[in-house]
């Protein structure tokens, strides 16, 4: 397929996510996307003129940026729709603007084309959303489904679900595990829950960096688009399982 095409049919993809998010009986408030790597990185040079050098974005957006910090042992900065935390162990970069995803992806895969000596050992997708109930009985509803309050009011009164993590596999998928967590949004202070999705994969840790780095990009390049349709329809199976039924 062409770049043309490969961008036309993720325009299509996220515009079908889109109006599958619209048709929700959830408002879906806000979301974040992520790519995480996991290995050895040098922070201070991931600074904003570093990409626009680069040409992985526009000096414009580079000029414009808010800096957070720029330190040998962390850099965190942001642009107008993706954000940049990096540790000395740790590499991420998000959006907030689900149009945005493809160009995430292509972000990520152009900085470590260029850095492709950089010892990396493992990678993950994360999708964190946050969602408004639509009234005080279905924020309960939820926590009711997912963690029966029979096996808890014996030895709780008020018994309620704070945090409620699950860890499997995706059917089709090479990943070691997906991780779910559900809990009350800190960020929708009225009847809001957080679903938050995690996908990852470890590198094989007997091949050599530059083999590794080429099994990382192959794994973005390949899944990205597959992790966010799962999540999608993860958040969806979640809400509608545990929606009150009509009366």
């Amino acid at each position: 397929m062409s770049a043309a095409g490969t961008l036309t049919m993720n325009y299509l993809l996220n515009s079908n996510r889109t109006r599958h998010m619209e048709s929700s009986p959830q408002r879906d408030e806000t979301s974040e996307a992520s790519i995480v790597a996991l290995g050895a990185f040098n922070p201070q040079i991931f600074q904003p003129q570093w990409f626009a050098a680069s040409q992985l974005i526009r000096k414009e957006e580079a000029d414009g940026a808010t800096i957070g910090v720029v330190h040998p042992e962390m850099t965190i900065f942001s642009t107008e729709w993706f954000k940049v935390e990096i540790t000395n162990a740790r590499f991420a970069i998000s959006t907030q603007d689900p149009t945005k995803h493809l160009p995430l992806r292509e972000l990520a895969i152009g900085t470590f084309r260029i850095l492709e000596h950089t010892p990396v050992t493992a990678v993950g997708f994360n999708s964190n959303r946050h969602f408004a109930m639509e009234s005080s009985d279905k924020w309960h509803q939820l926590g009711h489904h997912y963690a029966p309050k029979s096996s808890w009011s014996p030895i709780l009164k008020n018994p309620g679900m704070r945090v409620l993590i699950m860890e499997g596999t995706r059917e089709g998928s090479k990943s070691n595990r997906i991780t779910i967590k559900i809990e009350p949004s800190a960020k929708i202070k009225d009847h809001g829950v957080q679903i938050s999705i995690n996908e990852h994969f470890d590198l094989d840790a007997d091949a050599s960096p530059p083999d590794r780095l080429k099994s990382f990009l192959v794994i973005i390049e390949s899944n990205w688009d597959e992790f966010l349709k799962y999540a999608d329809d993860a958040c969806e199976h979640l809400l509608s399982e545990a929606k009150i039924e009509e009366k």
